[in-house]
């Protein structure tokens, strides 16, 4: 990957150039990222378009009447990572099972993805790490889990179980 210095040419780059490249730098990826979509779009569209055509045809005749044109757009849901509950119980038995000792979230979530069996396809290692990182920050704020870093850090999180008097003991 080049440097500031492979584009400016200077041993120290001013930080307003540093800035100004690194944004370059992410739109730039990002422009890169939509022309290779680009060429799956339009099917894609004429898909959707056609989908959306044949339930506007449909709704119609339904006996309660409803203008198809005033239904507004949503988001689809993200796929599931596990059922309901599973990945609490998870994050806590394994928390349990380090006895106090600070968990990485990275760490947490690479093992609920091999034991759930989670295709990183479907769901991706970024979004698997933002759900575990949700869950484990909700619990800490209930209690139930130790936060061993700074809350608004961009570096690896580790976590532990907030252990009573009787189970510290026992450790």
């Amino acid at each position: 990957m080049p440097s500031n210095r492979d584009y400016t040419g200077l041993i120290r780059t001013p930080s307003s150039m540093a800035w100004l490249i690194a944004q370059r730098a992410r739109v730039k990826g990002q422009l890169d990222r939509l022309r290779r979509q680009q060429g799956t779009l339009p099917e894609r569209i004429r898909t959707a378009e056609a989908e959306l055509a044949s339930l506007d045809a449909v709704i119609p005749l339904h006996e309660v009447k409803v203008d198809p044109s005033v239904i507004k757009g949503r988001q689809p849901q993200r796929p599931k990572a596990a059922p309901h509950g599973a990945l609490t119980k998870f994050l806590l038995k394994r928390l349990r099972e380090a006895a106090g000792k600070p968990i990485y979230t990275t760490e947490i979530a690479l093992q609920f993805a091999r034991e759930h069996q989670i295709d990183l396809e479907l769901l991706t290692q970024a979004d698997l790490m933002d759900r575990v990182g949700k869950r484990l920050g909700a619990l800490a704020t209930m209690g139930i889990v130790l936060r061993h870093h700074d809350i608004a850090t961009t570096c690896l999180g580790s976590w532990s179980l907030v252990m009573d008097d009787q189970e510290s003991e026992n450790v």
